[in-house]
């Protein structure tokens, strides 16, 4: 079986859904190796090595969105004729299938619904995908993934997927590789960071919540002065929200890189992650594989991910998001108890799992049952 995928958005930083297109694929290799895998691939000069570990095809003329959405459809068609694929599968959302050409199958993956059940928190060029080939890929699509059972069902009640097209496939987290205290020391000292602190992690966009968080944490301080939040990501759509507000004990040191981000886990008192919308939520479970105790969301997939594995917050309330900040600064019997659930909810979530799952979706469409 030959699958090519559609790598948009993956030139250099990679974010969740990049993350999930270069674990998947290398877990799809590991568990079935004589799957061929091709990436299409709009960034020749990118210098991230997994592009060096599988076939490439290059299509640079889809680099950016607007080409992508339009340009997508003809120039993957031709990409997956002239590479023979039975499977083409878009991991990035963007389901560029306007006609569903016949001579391979179509698979994508949408990690949310959040541009159709907030559409203030994305910008334009999201939502006007949402609202057209979003929809469309019930017609397009063979196949639709998407990553809880909550994306699922607001992508069937707000995209009309019907629910035949829908599969749940949970995205994984890897085992974190172990650090003694001096590591993780020397990393936090270059970094400027000074234990105690709360780390987000995640990009700095509108659904994140870091407004609320940001003015949550300025609560706490008044009470516990030697608090320090720590911010680590990516600037997108509308994260000068962030900037505008008191920074004082909160550190930006914007995205770094993995064995960073382990210290970082590490070292935390705990992940403050109380974000609007998630599909998933891979931040969640990461800080739980480190032993990292989680402050989370109440809302859209988060309950269903991390279950009771963290404490869960109303994300819309500034003082309960500051409440649980206290929790779990001043409770050391609740932090050892999140630790420990964490470690043991985080690892029901694999990459194998997820490439499993996957590879029965491609397996029932080639074998058109």
């Amino acid at each position: 079986m030959r699958v090519g995928f559609f790598t948009y958005g993956m030139d250099r930083s990679l974010s969740g859904i990049g993350r999930y297109a270069v674990e998947l694929t290398r877990a799809l290799r590991k568990l079935e190796p004589g799957l061929e895998i091709v990436l299409l691939n709009p960034y020749p000069h990118s210098e991230l090595q997994w592009y060096r570990e599988f076939e490439n095809y290059l299509v640079p003329s889809l680099a950016r969105v607007p080409f992508a959405a339009s340009l997508g459809n003809l120039v993957l068609h031709q990409a997956a004729r002239r590479l023979r694929l039975d499977i083409l599968h878009d991991p990035c959302g963007i389901a560029p299938f306007l006609m569903p050409f016949p001579g391979y199958r179509r698979v994508t993956t949408i990690h949310d619904a959040v541009p159709l059940a907030t559409p203030d928190l994305q910008p334009l060029a999201t939502r006007l995908i949402f609202r057209t080939l979003v929809p469309w890929t019930r017609f397009s699509a063979d196949a639709v993934l998407t990553v809880s059972r909550h994306a699922a069902g607001d992508l069937e009640r707000l995209a009309g997927i019907p629910t035949a097209k829908l599969h749940v496939t949970y995205n994984g987290v890897n085992p974190p590789p172990p650090m003694g205290e001096a590591e993780v020391r020397e990393v936090l000292e270059r970094l400027g960071i000074e234990p105690p602190y709360f780390l987000y992690v995640g990009n700095l966009v509108a659904r994140k919540n870091l407004p609320r968080l940001v003015q949550a944490f300025r609560m706490l301080r008044q009470d516990i002065p030697e608090a320090t939040l720590v911010i680590v990501g990516a600037k997108q759509w509308k994260s000068h929200e962030v900037f505008q507000q008191d920074l004082t004990h909160v550190l930006v040191p914007g995205y770094v890189r993995d064995d960073d981000l382990h210290a970082l886990y590490y070292g935390a008192r705990a992940l403050a992650f109380p974000s609007l919308y998630e599909g998933f939520g891979i931040p969640a479970v990461e800080a739980m594989a480190h032993g990292t105790p989680v402050l989370t969301s109440n809302a859209s997939s988060l309950p269903e991910v991390v279950g009771d594995a963290a404490l869960l917050v109303d994300p819309a309330s500034v003082e309960a998001i500051c409440e649980g900040l206290r929790r779990i600064w001043e409770d050391a019997e609740l932090r050892e108890r999140l630790r420990q659930k964490g470690l043991e909810r985080a690892r029901m979530f694999t990459w194998e799992k997820t490439a499993r799952a996957t590879l029965e979706v491609y397996r029932s469409l080639v074998d058109g049952r």
